[in-house]
């Protein structure tokens, strides 16, 4: 990948909703950074690719993940130059909302406390600052626009967007969509109810506010735009569907008005058993007038019955619209809750990558956070682009991936000029033990991690009551304040191949610390990273 800077051409916007703000400049031009391979994982860790390219690092037919950390300006320009333009199915982003505020990730231990510290308890150690929801004056209308410019190039003819929204600037999102993707192109905007008004909540001036909203944008609705529907399976008990429908010698059914149905698609219907007719009527088929209707008047219906399932329960499928109160936000579904803040739920990433994408398609998503589109993408058969300037994201985002069922082949850039991903920690320190031992024909890496001590950490311990990480009178010792190792087993001090990822999907679950890897027969140099609960990095390495 060339180190030089070069200037990328955008055209100008066609929307004609035009909104005015200070300091409103069109994106004519970008400058194209250089982005550098920093970490890899592979599933099976039998490939070891030194790659600079992305296009050759994110084949078309694997299902791959590709990760960066860095101004999502910057990662989308160098998409754009390494010919990724028109490419992306899906854009899902859930950008900050301008709230004003500062939001926090949860920093707690792992292991016997993890549960009840989630809850700010036991094992909590306070908050890390995770990024500010401040702009000044018209600031983030032009970080915004300039973000959609760039979204809109990537987008396949067929492709659609997804732009997260809370209360606030809403209308002025929806503004800019129109001005960068063209009024015709919008398709809808779904209301999505998050939580459910509780607590102090229930008494907000003129109502509380529980529901988000995600405004969809095509990139050429006469492509036209990809669109796999979707319905929502409702299951009733037999009391719940005795309350609530209608019983024949079939089953329990609802009723629904014949609207445009033909005579002949009456008669079949009728055949079948599936017309009601009111008032304890009977059905009458009038060939001679082509009519079907009650005898006892009123108007018919057709028939449609809940499919019966196991041990009395019943079956009822339903149309989504864009009314979404079907799947719950992360407040009732807290085993996904990783801590970091505004994390969105798996279910309502995998109805719209369901709707909007085909297996093998390629999701973008420019302000990743916790990593639930990657994920989700990954587990669905898709293929994902994500990026994020935070460095905890970033980790938390491939530990996500690095568990992901099937694991995908990962890649990871550091894009632009921002902090190298920290390297050893000069307030941590590390005690590994690796060793080379031989047997079987085969070389292998024995590799001991005895201890873990961080100075940032141990302040935060004290400051809860806590004794050091490392004590042996500790929760579980040092491995409570570890949130993964990861090994490569030919570092060559510059990219991490990672050969095995240790990193625990449950809270409550530790590290194991203990490793033994198979390396080549000449001597070769092991690198062992171990990351914090405070996303810390401490690199020991050693050559064997």
């Amino acid at each position: 990948m060339p180190d030089k800077t070069r200037r990328l051409q955008l055209p100008a916007p066609q929307g004609r909703a035009l909104l005015t703000w200070e300091g409103k400049r069109p994106l004519r031009r970008v400058s194209v950074e250089p982005a550098t391979l920093i970490e890899t994982f592979q599933p099976d860790g039998s490939s070891r690719r030194r790659v600079t390219d992305l296009c050759a690092d994110f084949p078309c037919a694997d299902a791959s993940a590709v990760l960066f950390q860095g101004d999502n300006k910057a990662v989308l320009a160098r998409l754009l130059a390494d010919g990724w333009r028109g490419r992306v199915k899906l854009v899902y982003i859930d950008p900050p909302f301008d709230t004003g505020n500062d939001f926090f990730r949860r920093v707690a231990l792992r292991g016997r406390h993890s549960r009840r510290s989630l809850n700010g308890a036991d094992g909590a150690l306070g908050r890390q600052v995770q990024y500010a929801d401040s702009w000044a004056a018209d600031s983030y209308l032009q970080f915004m626009y300039e973000r959609l410019i760039l979204l809109r190039e990537l987008l396949a003819e067929n492709g659609s967007r997804r732009l997260h929204c809370g209360y606030r600037r809403m209308q002025y999102r929806r503004l800019l969509l129109e001005e960068v993707f063209g009024a015709p192109n919008y398709l809808n905007t779904i209301s999505w109810r998050s939580q459910t008004a509780r607590g102090a909540k229930v008494n907000a001036f003129y109502f509380p506010y529980s529901t988000q909203y995600i405004e969809i944008f095509a990139r050429n609705r006469a492509a036209p735009t990809t669109w796999n529907p979707v319905r929502r399976r409702i299951t009733l008990s037999e009391s719940e569907a005795a309350a609530s429908y209608m019983r024949d010698a079939c089953g329990y059914f609802r009723t629904s008005d014949p609207g445009a149905y033909s005579f002949e698609s009456l008669c079949r219907l009728h055949e079948q058993g599936r017309v009601y007719a009111p008032y304890g009527g009977e059905v009458v088929v009038d060939r001679t007038h082509r009519r079907v209707y009650a005898s006892e008047g009123g108007n018919i219906a057709v028939k449609y019955y809940l499919k019966p399932l196991a041990r009395g329960r019943y079956a009822v499928e339903r149309a989504v619209d864009n009314l979404w109160d079907d799947i719950p936000g992360l407040g009732t579904t807290p085993g996904e809750d990783l801590g970091y803040p505004t994390q969105k739920t798996e279910a309502l990433l995998r109805r719209i990558i369901a709707v909007a994408t085909d297996p093998g398609d390629v999701v973008l998503d420019c302000f990743s956070g916790s990593g639930t589109t990657a994920a989700v993408a990954q587990q669905m058969g898709r293929r994902s682009i994500a990026c994020d300037v935070n460095r905890i994201a970033v980790q938390t985002t491939a530990m996500r991936l690095y568990r992901a069922v099937p694991k995908p082949t990962v890649s990871v850039y550091r894009a632009g000029v921002i902090d190298a991903i920290r390297g050893p920690d000069a307030q941590a320190d590390a005690d590994v033990v690796i060793e080379r031992r031989a047997g079987g024909g085969q070389a292998t890496a024995h590799i001991i991690v005895r201890d873990y001590r961080s100075t940032e950490l141990n302040v935060r311990l004290q400051a809860a009551r806590r004794p050091p990480a490392h004590s042996p009178t500790g929760a579980d010792g040092w491995r409570a304040a570890v949130d993964s190792i990861m090994i490569d087993t030919d570092y060559d001090g510059q990219v991490l191949n990672i050969a095995l990822s240790d990193a625990p999907r449950r809270r409550r679950d530790l590290v194991s610390g203990a490793y033994e890897l198979p390396i080549s027969a000449e001597a070769a140099t092991v690198a062992v990273r171990i990351t914090d609960i405070l996303g810390a990095e401490t690199l020991v390495t050693s050559r064997i």
